[in-house]
């Protein structure tokens, strides 16, 4: 039984690269952009999570 799953390496450098560019644009005020990769950042983490579940239950 598998407690972690492999960790996709793709996935894991859009995600880093999108909360950075969300940290400087908060810093640098510019809130219509923090909110455009906020809300970018959160439909690619859902997104992810729902293929990953389905390609998962595809396997069994």
């Amino acid at each position: 039984m598998e407690m972690f799953e492999k960790v996709n390496i793709a996935d894991c450098l859009v995600i880093i690269g999108l909360v950075t560019a969300l940290i400087l644009a908060i810093f640098y005020a510019l809130n219509e952009l923090a909110m455009s990769i906020a809300s970018g950042l959160l439909g690619y983490i859902g997104g992810t999570v729902k293929s990953a579940t389905t390609r998962k239950d595809d396997l069994k």
